[in-house]
């Protein structure tokens, strides 16, 4: 560093020497090392030199004290826009600023092309973000542009409310239906079907207080049925000359069904066929194997 950049003798570094005053330095505290002078008007200046505050922030957030300078960066930002890419007032009507959405529109395409070129250096988002939307954003102009009829009527042309009742762009609420319906209320539970019979239940609306404000209509749960066992089928899975695996496959049934093996050496007599080692090979998949009851 040669010298302070704020001053006209460059070859003058006594400012580096100088201490700034600031907070008492504690015992065992190490010193703080001087920082330059700034001019207060310079530092100012140098930070006008970014965007405006407000530049980000929703529109309708902007400040008070803001919104002046937001409108003229608006509309200057417009005015280069529409020379810029050759814009008409069908895309862009004179009165735009008259018009929610098109300012919107308009800010929202201003904040974006300041963002692609806020790095200062050479990159894709010009190219892959902002013009893409740049035919987007004319399309929507357009539309837009053409529902506010203004350039059809020669001039601005405030919305018209067709209700007769409330301004263009509101609904004409029904505010006791609204605050029925914004003050609903919804919980679920779950009730175990009844093994026999029928379980009847019901629901009602009680304040603080334990004051009844209404109730449901009963609602009646019948005994959960039990499907009847369709089929027990028994296919090969696999067979070596020492093994086979079998699968067995039960259709319907109550859910606590377990599976039995047994075998016979004519079909005519059975006996239990899982021993404990035949238990261990179940469980390993290697002589046995049961699928899931579908």
């Amino acid at each position: 560093m040669t010298g302070n950049p704020w001053v006209d003798d460059e070859d003058d570094d006594t400012w580096l020497n100088q201490k700034i005053p600031g907070p008492e330095q504690t015992d065992g505290e190490a010193a703080a090392s001087p920082l330059p002078y700034l001019d207060p008007e310079v530092e100012a200046a140098l930070a006008a030199e970014g965007p405006p505050e407000w530049l980000g922030t929703r529109w309708r957030t902007i400040e008070p004290g803001q919104q002046w300078d937001a409108w003229n960066w608006l509309r200057r930002w417009v005015d280069w826009f529409i020379r810029e890419y050759r814009l008409t007032t069908s895309d862009v009507p004179a009165c735009w600023y008259r018009h929610p959405d098109l300012t919107a529109e308009l800010y929202a395409a201003m904040c974006m092309e300041y963002k692609v070129w806020e790095e200062g250096a050479p990159g894709l988002a010009p190219m892959m973000m902002w013009h893409p939307n740049v035919a987007q954003l004319r399309t929507r102009l357009k539309e837009m542009t053409h529902e506010a009829g203004c350039v059809q009527a020669g001039g601005h042309k405030e919305p018209v409310a067709y209700s007769g009742t409330v301004g263009a762009y509101e609904l004409d609420y029904d505010e006791d239906d609204w605050i029925t319906a914004a003050s609903t209320i919804r919980t679920e539970k779950v009730i175990d079907r009844p093994t026999t019979g029928v379980r009847i239940i019901r629901a009602r609306a009680v304040d603080t207080d334990g004051v009844e404000h209404g109730s449901s209509d009963p609602l009646g749960l019948r005994a959960r049925s039990v499907a009847e066992v369709g089929s027990v089928l028994l296919a090969y899975t696999s067979a070596t000359p020492g093994q086979a695996g079998v699968a067995v496959n039960i259709t319907g049934g109550p859910e606590d069904l377990t599976v039995v093996w047994e075998e016979s050496p004519d079909g005519t007599t059975w006996a239990d066929l899982n021993t404990a080692e035949d238990e261990e090979a179940l469980h390993q998949g290697a002589d046995f194997s049961t699928d899931e009851r579908q």
